[in-house]
């Protein structure tokens, strides 16, 4: 393998320009402000925003979406923090977390899937009754006095960079692998593209449509532990409208809203970017009406960008400069 042409190959393309700008929003930021001295603050919030944007991902490139990922962590919150009050190791919580995301996606894949009710509308049930669930929950869910060894495990840090983010990252590798060599990963692109082709080789939509929402949940699991684990209490309702922040990063990250396409290393650019973004709107005291504004150029930004043909639109630009 040619590793300089295979950088310059990632360079030119969406994702190497993703890389660059956040390169240079990240040098600005830390001109402008005191960034430096609160990364390991950004790399903490980066751990979880790049699961569960990942998690996002993996379900619109399938062509379908899931506007109930942040309630879901306050779910899983409540979940995990009783589970860890009653002395149940991190280990098996993490595993039950992972089965709860999975138990809330299986339902949302079984009625898209048999009814053919669109995804977006499921998932705006499954977010009401989320939020209808938590009043009734103990206390409206609020889970406090977590044992404080437990706290520490979620700080564990090296330098500024915390455990979290080194094992976020592991993950993230592992599904480039996934995504690029497997005979699944590959399916997955084939039914976002065109589910009729993809029947037509062989592959069924559905099974791997369920396969792809089950996956997600899992993430959305895992996701729920590194957002509360560093926390003293739970409050279910902490996570409502995360599900933008997490959309809004797979969108910025080259997924289409139309399916088949995405890779997850731009996950990891994506998340960076709308992370400090957040960040600068604290640093420079902006507040959250011009974060949400931040948030809907860069997605229109990223929309456009996936529907327009920028390749040629470059041999255009090359021809003139060149004077043909």
């Amino acid at each position: 393998m040619n590793i300089a042409l295979e950088f310059k190959k990632f360079l030119n393309s969406r994702e190497g320009y993703l890389g660059i700008f956040c390169l240079i929003f990240f040098i600005f930021l830390c001109m402008t402000s005191n960034f430096a001295n609160d990364l390991y603050s950004y790399f903490k919030d980066v751990s979880y925003m790049l699961i569960g944007g990942l998690a996002a991902c993996l379900i619109i490139m399938t062509a379908n979406i899931d506007i109930s990922s942040g309630t879901i962590l306050g779910v899983v919150g409540f979940i995990s923090g009783a589970l860890l009050k009653m002395g149940v190791p991190l280990p098996a919580v993490i595993v039950i977390a992972m089965l709860a995301g999975m138990v809330n996606s299986m339902i949302m894949a079984f009625i898209t899937i048999r009814f053919k009710v669109p995804s977006m509308v499921v998932s705006l049930a499954m977010i009401k009754l989320h939020i209808g669930l938590f009043p009734l929950l103990p206390a409206a869910g609020r889970i406090t006095n977590i044992p404080g060894d437990i706290i520490a495990m979620g700080n564990i840090k090296f330098g500024f960079i915390p455990l979290l983010l080194v094992v976020a990252l592991g993950i993230l590798v592992f599904f480039m692998w996934f995504m690029k060599y497997t005979k699944f990963g590959r399916n997955i692109y084939a039914i976002g593209g065109s589910p009729e082709s993809a029947k037509l080789a062989g592959i069924n939509p559905n099974a791997v449509l369920f396969k792809v929402f089950l996956l997600s949940g899992a993430l959305l699991g895992i996701t729920g532990v590194m957002f509360w684990l560093p926390s003293s209490q739970v409050q279910p309702s902490g996570t409502i409208g995360l599900e933008m922040t997490f959309i809004t990063i797979a969108v910025v990250s080259g997924a289409s809203m139309f399916g088949g396409t995405g890779r997850p290393i731009g996950i990891l650019f994506a998340t960076m970017l709308v992370a400090m973004l957040q960040r600068a709107c604290i640093l420079w005291h902006l507040g959250n009406a011009w974060l949400y504004t931040f948030y809907g150029i860069i997605v229109i930004l990223a929309v456009l960008s996936t529907v327009s043909d920028f390749g040629a639109f470059k041999k255009k630009l090359m021809f003139k400069k060149a004077g043909v």
